[in-house]
């Protein structure tokens, strides 16, 4: 299969110097595209410049670099429309500053910045590739699995998602990292770990996209 992966955060520039950017570190989607390479998938990595890169130095494994969220979404229109599976785990700013011209001063007590709500990349993500098995990513933080399934169900009905992986900001770490894989009707997997989270999805991925070409 021809699988689309996006991973780690965007920043999204304030002046010439300064950014607003989040704590994503793109593991979890770096693993995933070792995971799936290692299944003999062939894989596009689009990730942050500051995220973690694949370890896998395989032929069918590839990367791109973005930056802004303007990046990303031009790098989804180019190769989302060739993709089989599309996992969108990327980190993509909410808002995104009016940018100042030059750099701004240093002195001043406060500074106020404008934000705008930047495009949700991820309810776009049907129309670039319609065929695709789709997969998105929601983190939350403190909240119950049904709490959890509850917000996966919102994102997964209106982005037209098959999966949505919920992860909680209590437990991302390298190997304590819960997480739960949601599809309509509820929960489908269940991982702990990175590499155990992406070996689960390549499973589940894998199946569904057999199932959906027999049945097509």
């Amino acid at each position: 299969m021809r699988v689309l992966l996006t991973a780690g955060g965007t920043r999204e520039p304030i002046d010439d110097v300064r950014v607003i950017a989040n704590t994503s570190s793109g593991r979890l989607g770096a693993r995933c595209a070792e995971a799936f390479a290692r299944a003999g998938h062939e894989v596009t990595l689009l990730h942050g410049v500051q995220a973690e890169r694949p370890t896998s130095s395989a032929a069918s494994l590839r990367c791109r670099s973005f930056d802004t969220s303007s990046d990303l979404a031009e790098l989804l229109r180019e190769h989302a429309p060739q993709a089989e599976v599309v996992l969108h785990a990327a980190a993509v700013a909410d808002y995104t500053p009016e940018r100042a011209t030059g750099k701004l001063a240093s002195e001043a007590e406060t500074l106020v910045l404008r934000l705008h709500r930047a495009p949700k990349l991820i309810d776009g993500l049907r129309e670039l590739a319609p065929r695709a098995l789709l997969v998105g990513f929601k983190l939350t933080s403190g909240k119950s699995e049904p709490e959890r399934e509850q917000v996966a169900e919102a994102l997964r009905t209106r982005a037209r998602l098959d999966l949505v992986v919920s992860n909680d900001a209590a437990r991302t770490g390298e190997h304590d990292h819960e997480a739960l894989v949601f599809a309509a009707g509820g929960v489908v997997g269940r991982a702990t770990g990175k590499r155990q989270i992406a070996d689960t999805l390549v499973e589940l991925v894998s199946a569904r996209a057999q199932a959906q070409a027999e049945s097509s």
